[in-house]
C-alpha cells in the first residue's frame, strides 16, 4: 500500500489517498474474517462504501419547531419564462451533455499525465486564487474599478469588456495547471463580472472551461454559485429580442450544463 504523492492540483474530495493492488487483494480477500493487512482493510471499506446510498436524508420530525418559527425563507426556483423558441430542444441538450462529459474525461486524463510529467505542458504564470484583479486582466485584458457603494472608496475590479481587445482565452495549458481552488475562485469572479457587465462570447468561453474543470461532487458554495450563474443567464436570455440572437445558444449551453450535468434539475428547460 503506497501513499499517493500530494499535488497542488489534486485537492478535491474524490482523489484517492492510497493505492491498492486490487488484483492481489482479490486473490486472498475473505470478507468473512477480520482483515489481516491494511490493504484488506481498505478493500473492505471500499466494498462497504459501494453499498451506501449516494444521498442520505435524515428523518426528522419538524413539527415541534413549527410554533417557534418566525421567518420562512424560500429559494426562488426555476428560471424566467421565455417563449418555447428560446429554449434548447431536448435532443440538443442531451448531445451537449454527452460531449461535455467526454471532454471532461479527456481533461482529467490530460491533467493526470501533466502531474505525472509524462507529457511536457509548459506551466503558465497564473495569478493567485485570491487575486481577482490580475485574473480579470488575464481573462479580459483591461480592468476598470467599480465602487461597491457610492459613498465609499472601496472598489472591485470589473472587466472593461471589448470583444476586439486583448485578453487570454482559456487555453489548454492554462486550464490544465489550474488548481481546484483557483477554478472555484475564478468561477466566482466571473459570475460577479457577468452580473456587473453582461454576457459576452469571450466570457462564455471561460465559463465553459471553468465548468469543465470544476470537480464533482459539488460543495454547497459551488452549487450556490452555479445556480446563481444559471439564473443570471436566464435573466439575460429573457431580455433577448429574437431567437436568432447569437448569444442565445451560448446562454442555453451554460443553463443546460448546470441543470443537466451538474444535476440542478429544477433549473432545466423542459
Amino acid at each position: 500500500m503506497d501513499f499517493v504523492e500530494s499535488d497542488d492540483s489534486s485537492d478535491g474530495p474524490t482523489d484517492r489517498a492510497f493505492h491498492i493492488d486490487e488484483a492481489e487483494c482479490e486473490s486472498t480477500f475473505d470478507p468473512s474474517i477480520p482483515p489481516t493487512s491494511g490493504s484488506e482493510y481498505l478493500m473492505r471499506v471500499r466494498r462497504e462504501a459501494q453499498h451506501c446510498p449516494r444521498v442520505v436524508v435524515a428523518d426528522i420530525d419538524t413539527r415541534p419547531f413549527l410554533t417557534r418559527q418566525t421567518v420562512k425563507v424560500t429559494e426562488p426556483g426555476g428560471l424566467l419564462p421565455v417563449p418555447a423558441s428560446f429554449k434548447a430542444p431536448m435532443a440538443w441538450q442531451r448531445l451537449q451533455v454527452a460531449e461535455f462529459a467526454a471532454m471532461r474525461q479527456k481533461l482529467i486524463q490530460l491533467k493526470a499525465l501533466v502531474r505525472q510529467k509524462k507529457i511536457n505542458v509548459q506551466a503558465p504564470n497564473l495569478p493567485q486564487a485570491k487575486d481577482a484583479e490580475n485574473w480579470c486582466r488575464l481573462c479580459f485584458g483591461k480592468v476598470k474599478l467599480k465602487s461597491l457603494e457610492p459613498m465609499t472608496e472601496e472598489a472591485i475590479p470589473v472587466p472593461d469588456i471589448n470583444e476586439d481587445e486583448d485578453g487570454t482565452p482559456p487555453l489548454l495549458h492554462i486550464v490544465a495547471h489550474m488548481s481546484q481552488h483557483q477554478v472555484t475562485s475564478v468561477l466566482e469572479y466571473h459570475v460577479n463580472w457577468l452580473e456587473a457587465t453582461g454576457f459576452t462570447r469571450k466570457q462564455g468561453r471561460w465559463f465553459y472551461a471553468l465548468l469543465a474543470n470544476l470537480q464533482k461532487p459539488l460543495t454547497p458554495e459551488d452549487c450556490s454559485w452555479l445556480r446563481r450563474l444559471a439564473r443570471l443567464c436566464s435573466n439575460i436570455r429573457a431580455s433577448l429580442e429574437s431567437p436568432q440572437d447569437p448569444q442565445l445558444n451560448e446562454l442555453n449551453l451554460i443553463i443546460c450544463l448546470i441543470a443537466r450535468y451538474f444535476e440542478q434539475r429544477d433549473l432545466a428547460d423542459s
